[in-house]
């Protein structure tokens, strides 16, 4: 389950209690509680948040922030085509100015 389903789950769950319902702190640590071991969880421990949807903020953007520093950037290979090629027009230098510059 991923931490956004695992978020929604958690804010379906806290709107159904309603006959006992439970105060922000003991939602907040069964939120962290059910959470796997890893950086997102041990972030959101040091964090201390003091509403549940604090705890769903931090939770989500830690998360974003350690999947986008493992993912690998993706190689764009360039596609040949059977038609002419661009070219940088300021890499050529005519004859005449080598001429020059040398001279």
């Amino acid at each position: 389950m991923s931490l956004r389903d695992y978020v929604q789950m958690a804010r379906h769950l806290a709107s159904c209690i309603i006959t006992h319902p439970m105060d922000m702190y003991t939602q907040v640590n069964v939120f962290v509680d059910g959470m796997r071991e890893g950086q997102t969880r041990l972030s959101l421990e040091r964090a201390e948040p003091a509403t549940l949807e604090e705890a769903f903020a931090i939770a989500l953007r830690e998360d974003f922030r350690v999947t986008k520093a493992y993912t690998k950037p993706s190689v764009v290979t360039a596609v040949r085509s059977a038609g002419p090629e661009p070219m940088e027009i300021d890499a050529i230098e005519s004859s005449g100015d080598r001429r020059r510059a040398t001279a």
